[in-house]
């Protein structure tokens, strides 16, 4: 399934133009018709997204840190690409993510976060800007971090799905 993913992201970002660090997921996101609005949230609520009558409308808590509206605003991209069938809410909390996502609870969680790592790191850029032999630090991370415009914590996990370095 993380396959699919990959490939659909890989698909969608050479569609459109946007195959090199840093992803513009905002110029991606409304060029898929994606109203993106950074607006006052409640501090656990990252985004949500409202579709109703074929209209697709994003908020993003304007509150968070320019990481985490990244990864939201992917995530809801992949909500919509892999979940919209007819009118619909999404309301992307951290307790989600953080908890129920990662132990499995909430499939479309867990697909979403796995479409917006692919979207925002995708595996060919990752293999274009790692040298795996020589073995990846954490300075390393870091560079990769800044370049790709995601926190360490995000591209840590993804080198390590990736199979670049072992899980602590």
């Amino acid at each position: 399934m993380t396959q699919a993913f990959e490939r659909r992201a890989t698909k969608l970002l050479r569609d459109y133009d946007e195959f090199s660090p840093p992803v513009d997921v905002e110029a991606l996101a409304r060029s898929l018709g994606i109203s993106v609005n950074f607006e006052e949230l409640d501090s656990d609520v990252s985004g949500l997204m409202l579709i109703e009558d074929g209209s697709v409308k994003v908020a993003i808590n304007e509150a968070h840190h320019r990481h985490r509206q990244r990864f939201t605003l992917a995530h809801e991209i992949g909500h919509m690409l892999l979940h919209a069938k007819g009118d619909r809410v999404f309301v992307d909390r951290r307790f989600f993510r953080n908890e129920w996502s990662s132990s499995g609870e909430l499939r479309e969680e867990i697909e979403a976060n796995a479409f917006a790592a692919a979207l925002l790191m995708p595996r060919l850029l990752i293999r274009e800007h790692v040298d795996a032999k020589a073995g990846i630090t954490d300075i390393d991370v870091f560079r990769l971090a800044t370049q790709f415009a995601v926190s360490e914590q995000a591209m840590t996990l993804r080198l390590v799905k990736l199979n670049y370095i072992e899980p602590d």
